[in-house]
């Protein structure tokens, strides 16, 4: 056997390991970092503007055609689009998990190409884009004036021209964007109607100059070829096209009077280099501020990548304008590095337990360190592994080779624990002749157990979906130090033995501990002898614990992944529907001051003018960002992230004028805006936004009222005020009116006009023209405007109008091509997730009439499908378990004893996850495979060395007895060492403790049951079954 060789050869034992430890360091330094696998959907974005045009006009002419082409396209999950009250539009489309991000984007291309000739002229000319959508926010910045000299506008733009391109050039990052961009435009503010009126001058003649005189056009050569052969020089002739100064705009000509006098722009109109929207103000305490959001790249280490940004940005700073600094906002690197140190610690602290559990064991010292020699190796070596299938060092990985570490000191407990016992039997022998002994008894059951360990993780690996990604790299890591471990098993630990190993007792403080652990060995050794003559009550006991455990798994609240304190917190404020800007800036002010002082609270932020939810431009919403001070001055649970928000919304209920919704960050970067579940109400007949409301109004009553309900809300408004403007077109055509005349007039005048570009700076940038502000202000500035009809006169639209205040919707969303409304819910304190959307069902079937219907989105998805997989995920391993099991006992019945003690190790999981009020999420589903996997090891181990006592022709009863006691020193040995190893886990706090709770307890409280009561079953079903067997013709070898 391979062992023998390196017990011979010891030295060829150590340099293998070394091989695999300096593969396992190497990695460490190159190793992607991140917080979770890749398992947020690819994203496509399609955008373009309708300026002018309000959200119903927008999502029947610009969302409608796009939709319905770009349905279906290649792997689309799903889609979501915001038509805006601004003209804006926003559609996202989501692709199945791995869909190559480029791929999609082209195959959306395509699909969009088909439907640009549906589209006004004007969305033509402004163009669509589409592009691939960074989901992963790696950092915020806010750059602002630390003497308020520099407005947002010019921080804003000196980002956009000097910051944003080199940052978008360092590798791993995915893409890097200005928040509240106030991007330049040159702003042709129509001041002066009264003058126009008596020039008889519209604004479209405004348009028509502007386009014919900020032109750019190639003058041609002199003395281009073919010419004659005296040309001695070739020159290029260069004129003053495109314009580039407010000066130069105001100098346009309108219009050359007869008189001679000659009517420019800046007669009729205010021109000025001014911002494009000024739609949202974003602020870092009282100072305006220009955010910049650095989104990370598939793959990328988001450490290295956050401190490359810092260092460039750093770099910079010493450019910046007098005044100008920064300050950073957010930082989820920072959450991803403490995350990962939080990890390392916990490997060391779990180490240092497992250490001390095996010198309590053994009592000796050399016989402790040789199994501790064996998990570096195989953790470290793992992490080679994991970088060789492409794989991140990220919360699942590590937690995977925290659990590990219990794992793989088992093999070596059990090699150096046999080669004790031999030694103790048979003195006579030297190290090397023990180790062999000992490994011919144990090899088998070694390399067996890691097979059947292997069989019930390697089937959950090829799950599919996000749930199937996270399954997959956990089991890649956690099989990858198994192997290693065997590997080790097999030449690492027995060769270490032959080299330290000696005959002797424990040490001579250590000797009561080991008499004290050997008398409980003897008692349980006893205990069995006489529980197995009622062996088959262990068939009833265990039909029971399964029946607890279906139960249990069923009835336990089901999640997907637990939140986590990420370092901020937001709340959305909202004003009642069709508030002014202006009213929404005084707001987030009183917000602001209302929220200081707090002191877990390093900074606020807010932006103002934005619906956090749908990502659209709100006039009467805003977002505040409460960024909180590391975690390591954040260590009693008053000052967590959610008692921050319990502060919050205490001190912000004074403030009447508006409603606060506290949100925690989603658990996943890219799975949403907000924790909780997203819930998609659809019109399927295309109900009109007030019915929709109606409706909507009604769900989310009743889900308040649910007690498995935290609260649901939306920020669906389908009453804001309006201006509905009805045109007489038989009266418009009379008077020589064109309808297309009144269109572009009001939009020119009213919503803002795109005429075309300049350049300045190196950069282009729009020419729009507009009213001044005082002349749109009230409906009366409707009527003013005039119209040139067909005969030359001006036309007072109020001829042929009549303006009327109706209410309707700020924005239309729609849900794969259906109108739709989303609703953010969050469950109550002692429900899970998956409880909560199991009543939002329930009252969705009760409430919602016909013509309506309903999607879950985002996290809540994936919760969806994860939900239906847990049976799959138990079933398999159990299956697999089962198969391996039969061929390595060539018998049907003694792996269903073995698998039946693992229902112990199940109930009590689900035992741990009710008591601590988790959920049974991704982590319990992993810690349940784990658990089947370990219980079925300490079956394995007893149940092998009983059937070995039996095949000696011991009586039944007796072999299983004997199996027990020689066994129960290293079982007990291995399964308190995992424990242990378990504590860091149980107990964390800080970055990934959500994470880390979520798996340790269910796996901790299971490990216990399985321990203790799995103990006692498992002797008592292997008589009963192998009763059975016995029964149905076999013997044991000394009978055949």
């Amino acid at each position: 056997m391979i062992y023998d060789f390196f017990i011979r050869r010891p030295k060829f034992a150590l340099v293998l390991s070394i091989v695999i430890t300096l593969a396992g360091i190497l990695s460490m330094y190159v190793i992607p970092v991140s917080q979770y696998p890749e398992i947020t959907p690819p994203t496509v974005q399609v955008s373009t503007s309708y300026a002018g045009a309000n959200a119903k006009v927008v999502a029947d002419t610009v969302a409608q055609p796009i939709e319905s082409a770009v349905n279906g396209v290649d792997n689309m999950l799903y889609m979501k689009s915001v038509s805006n009250s601004d003209g804006s539009y926003a559609l996202t489309i989501s692709f199945a998990v791995g869909t190559d991000p480029d791929l999609a984007t082209v195959n959306t291309q395509t699909r969009v190409s088909q439907a640009l000739s549906l589209l006004p002229d004007t969305v033509q000319q402004n163009g669509v884009t589409v592009r691939k959508q960074s989901n992963s926010i790696l950092q915020i910045f806010g750059f602002y004036s630390d003497d308020a000299s520099l407005d947002q506008l010019l921080i804003s733009n000196y980002l956009t021209i000097n910051v944003i391109d080199q940052l978008k050039r360092i590798p791993g990052v995915g893409d890097a964007s200005v928040l509240g961009a106030s991007t330049y435009a040159m702003r042709i503010w129509i001041d002066n109607p009264t003058l126009m009126s008596n020039l008889s001058l519209t604004n479209q003649d405004i348009i028509n100059a502007i386009q014919r005189q900020n032109i750019q056009a190639p003058a041609g050569r002199l003395g281009a070829p073919p010419v004659s052969d005296n040309q001695s020089l070739q020159l290029i002739v260069t004129t003053k096209g495109r314009l580039s100064s407010a000066e130069e705009f105001g100098n346009i000509i309108l219009r050359a009077q007869a008189d001679g006098s000659i009517v420019r722009l800046r007669d009729v109109a205010r021109v000025e280099l001014g911002a494009q929207s000024a739609q949202q103000e974003v602020k870092l305490g009282d100072a305006e501020t220009a955010g910049v959001a650095i989104y990370l790249a598939p793959g990328a280490n988001a450490v290295v990548t956050a401190k490359a940004v810092d260092e460039k940005i750093a770099e910079l700073s010493e450019r910046f304008p007098a005044s100008m600094t920064y300050r950073k906002f957010v930082d989820s690197a920072e959450f991803v590095d403490d995350m990962i140190t939080k990890v390392i610690e916990t490997l060391l602290e779990a180490f240092a337990l497992v250490a001390i559990v095996v010198f309590v064991f053994l009592g000796r010292f050399r016989a402790t360190i040789i199994p501790l020699f064996a998990v570096p190796v195989a953790i470290i070596g793992a992490i080679a592994v994991i970088y060789l299938f492409g794989y991140t060092a990220n919360i699942i990985s590590l937690l995977a080779l925290v659990l590990a570490i219990g794992i793989v000191v088992d093999d070596a407990i059990i090699v150096v624990e046999n080669v004790e016992r031999v030694m103790e039997e048979d003195p006579h022998l030297t190290p090397a002749q023990a180790a062999k002994k000992a490994m011919n008894e144990i090899a088998g059951s070694i390399i067996a157990i890691t097979f059947v360990l292997l069989a019930v993780f390697v089937p959950v690996a090829i799950l599919p979906g996000s749930s199937g990604v996270l399954f997959r790299q956990f089991a890649i890591a956690i099989s990858a130090a198994m192997v290693i471990s065997a590997i080790n098993a097999l030449t690492l630990s027995p060769a270490l033995c032959a080299l330290f190993l000696r005959p002797g007792k424990p040490i001579v403080f250590m000797r009561p501990v080991t008499g004290f652990i050997n008398r409980i060995g003897d008692g349980y050794a006893g205990l069995i002898k006489k529980l197995v003559r009622v062996s088959v009550l262990s068939i009833v006991v265990a039909i029971g614990f399964g029946a607890i455990a279906g139960y249990g798994v069923k009835t336990t609240p089901a999640g997907f992944v637990p939140e986590e304190d990420k370092g901020y917190v937001m709340i959305i404020f909202q004003l009642p529907a069709g508030a002014s800007f202006n009213r929404t800036i005084k707001v987030a002010e009183m917000t602001s001051k209302a929220l200081e002082g707090d002191p877990a609270v390093n900074v606020v932020g807010r932006v103002t003018g934005l619906d956090l939810l749908s990502g659209s431009i709100a006039s009467n919403a805003g977002v505040v960002f409460i960024n909180l001070k590391p975690y390591a001055e954040r260590t009693t649970p008053e000052m967590s992230s959610t008692a921050v928000l319990m502060r919050a919304m205490q001190k912000l209920s004074g403030i009447a004028e508006a409603t606060f919704i506290p949100i925690n960050p989603p658990a996943i970067d890219g799975l949403g805006n907000a924790g909780g579940f997203e819930y998609v109400l659809q019109a399927l007949q295309g109900q009109e936004p007030s019915e929709m409301g109606a409706v909507l109004r009604n769900l989310l009553v009743a889900s308040n009222q649910n007690p498995h309900i935290a609260a649901a809300f939306s920020t669906f408004e389908a009453n804001t005020p309006q201006v509905s403007l009805d045109i007489d077109r038989d009266k418009a055509m009379t008077l020589g009116v064109e309808i297309a005349d009144v269109f572009g007039a009001l939009q020119s005048q009213l919503g803002g006009y795109y005429v075309n570009d300049f350049n300045l700076f190196g950069r282009t940038w729009t020419v729009y023209v507009q009213g001044s502000e005082e002349y749109r202000s009230s409906i009366d500035d409707i009527y003013d405007i005039q119209i040139r009809n067909s005969d030359g006169e001006m036309v007072p639209v109020s001829s042929f109008t009549e303006a009327k205040l109706i209410s309707g919707p700020r924005q239309i969303t729609r849900y794969n091509n259906y109108e739709a409304a989303s609703v953010i819910g969050n469950p109550a304190p002692d429900s899970g997730i998956g409880v909560a959307m199991t009543e939002m069902e329930a009252i969705s079937a009760e409430s919602l009439p016909s013509g309506y219907a309903y999607e879950w989105t985002g996290l809540a998805l994936q919760q969806v499908e994860a939900a239906g997989k847990t049976s799959l995920v138990i079933g398999l391993a159990f299956v697999f378990a089962y198969l391996f099991l039969v061929a390595l006992y060539e018998s049907w019945s003694i792996p269903v004893a073995i698998l039946a003690s693992v229902i112990v190790a199940v109930v009590g999981a689900v035992a741990g996850i009710r008591i601590a009020g988790l959920s049974f999420d991704l982590y319990a589903q992993i810690g349940i495979v784990v658990l089947i996997a370990l219980a079925a090891k300490n079956a394995i181990l007893i149940n092998t060395f009983a059937l070995e006592q039996r095949n000696l022709g011991h009586p039944l009863a007796q072999s299983a007895s004997d199996g027990a006691r020689l066994r129960f020193r290293p079982v007990m040995m291995t399964s308190f060492a995992f424990i242990m190893g378990l504590v860091p886990l149980v107990i964390a706090k800080g970055a990934g403790a959500g994470a880390m709770v979520a798996l340790g307890i269910p796996v901790f409280a299971g490990m216990l049951a399985a321990a203790t009561v799995g103990m006692i079953l498992i002797p008592m079903l292997y008589v009963s079954f192998q009763w059975l067997r016995e029964k149905a013709g076999w013997r044991p070898i000394v009978e055949r």
